[in-house]
């Protein structure tokens, strides 16, 4: 992970979250405004952020959480991870019960294109590690994991591992 996502960042994330309906997010934002390296983040603490209540990741913003990803990830290795599954936020809306699907039913924004603002944004090397941790998972969990990691797999990640762009809406 450290040889494919820069440990450090300059700054600050805009915007951190993706949401201001609610404390959560913000909580989030304030747990995260001075995790300026993903390599000394805690797992105890990944697996609790915000104040216990393990959301982060459903409110990190696009550019935060491809930073902060490689942190679960490594945590999700160690089996340190007990509340928090990174698995989810890598596989909604690429596998089929979530694939263009609407986030919210008025708008037309939907999973697929909500999960690629999150992705499309990561290296080619960086797609071929969540490909690896994928694979991991599905060895490591067997007929426990959900198949939407497969299907996840072939809709998005091995495309991208490629280095070329998946043939999945963007909006």
């Amino acid at each position: 992970m450290k040889s494919v996502f820069p440990s450090t960042r300059e700054g600050q994330f805009v915007p951190m979250v993706n949401s201001v309906q609610g404390e959560e997010p913000l909580q989030v934002e304030a747990d995260f405004a001075d995790k300026d390296d993903w390599t000394r983040l805690l797992p105890e603490w990944l697996d609790a952020a915000p104040n216990g209540l393990a959301s982060a990741l459903s409110f990190l913003g696009d550019e935060a959480i491809r930073f902060y990803i490689p942190a679960y990830l490594a945590a999700d290795l160690m089996g340190a991870l007990r509340r928090v599954d990174p698995t989810f936020t890598l596989v909604h809306g690429f596998d089929d019960m979530s694939r263009d699907q609407r986030v919210w039913p008025r708008k037309e924004e939907t999973w697929t294109g909500f999960a690629r603002a999150r992705w499309d944004g990561l290296t080619q090397d960086q797609a071929t590690a969540i490909v690896h941790y994928l694979e991991w998972r599905v060895e490591r969990d067997g007929l426990d994991i959900d198949h939407s990691v497969a299907e996840a797999l072939a809709a998005y990640w091995y495309a991208r591992a490629a280095g070329l762009q998946p043939d999945l809406p963007t909006t």
